[in-house]
């Protein structure tokens, strides 16, 4: 095998390792985003309940004073 033989192979391996790389890197992105989407999702449930619970309390303040 001369070198520019060796030369060939090695970079179709590299660019091989990069393309996995890439994918893992896509999967990741994937995930983070949806992470992302399901905390605004539950932040925003979290905070409409507790202002539910605030008005509740006011509520109750009201009526029993």
């Amino acid at each position: 095998m001369n070198n520019n033989d060796f030369a060939n192979k090695l970079s179709l391996i590299l660019q091989a390792l990069s393309l996995e790389l890439l994918f893992q890197d896509c999967n990741n992105n994937d995930l983070m985003q949806e992470l992302q989407r399901q905390d605004k999702e539950y932040l925003e449930k979290i905070i409409k309940q507790n202002e539910e619970i605030i008005n509740l309390l006011k509520k109750g303040e009201q009526n029993g004073r």
